[in-house]
């Protein structure tokens, strides 16, 4: 990078100069992409969803209802003011029903994923049967490989606006000291 093209990134030496102004621009950018990105990432979680229940449907017709696991998938959205906008979770549960008052209601455990972004076989041992297993495998590499696409892209913003900080503490304090002179 030569002197000139620092000078341009760097003109106005007042915080909140072409410099910030810039990445705050780049911020809302990048936040704009994020969220269409990671909505996209979500219907093709949907998608996979909806070809894994398909596909568990077809196999499980040579079941009887016995044979089933009461294992599901679902894409909850990830609501927390922490989040990235547009955040989700694909996680696997495995469900049970009730009668009560109101009747018969279904109710879903989360299934804990561990480290990484996909799911392991033992996670399902007890929750489905060694039939549905393998479909749930066959779909895991789609999802994990969904989960990982969404990680990077909100690890992405965390890094721009981590940049974004650290560009402003840069220029708020040029000298190094942030008391000023003793």
């Amino acid at each position: 990078m030569n002197g000139t093209n620092v000078q341009a990134a760097g003109e106005g030496d007042a915080p909140g100069g072409a410099a910030s102004g810039g990445l705050a621009g780049a911020g809302a950018l990048i936040d704009r992409l994020v969220e269409d990105s990671l909505a996209v990432l979500a219907q093709d979680a949907e998608a996979a969803i909806e070809r894994f229940q398909a596909r568990l449907t077809d196999v499980g017709r040579d079941h009887p209802k016995s044979e089933w696991g009461k294992v599901g998938v679902r894409v909850r959205a990830q609501h927390s003011p922490q989040s990235t906008p547009g955040a989700f979770a694909v996680e696997w549960v495995s469900f049970s029903f009730a009668r009560g008052c109101a009747g018969r209601t279904c109710h879903t455990t989360y299934i804990p994923r561990g480290t990484g972004d996909r799911y392991q076989r033992a996670a399902f041992r007890g929750q489905a049967r060694a039939w549905q297993i393998d479909l749930i495998m066959e779909a895991e590499e789609t999802l994990g490989r969904i989960r990982a696409a969404a990680r990077q892209i909100s690890q992405a913003r965390v890094q721009l606006r981590s940049a974004t900080r650290a560009v402003q503490a840069a220029r708020e304090y040029p000298g190094g000291c942030r008391g000023g002179p003793d």
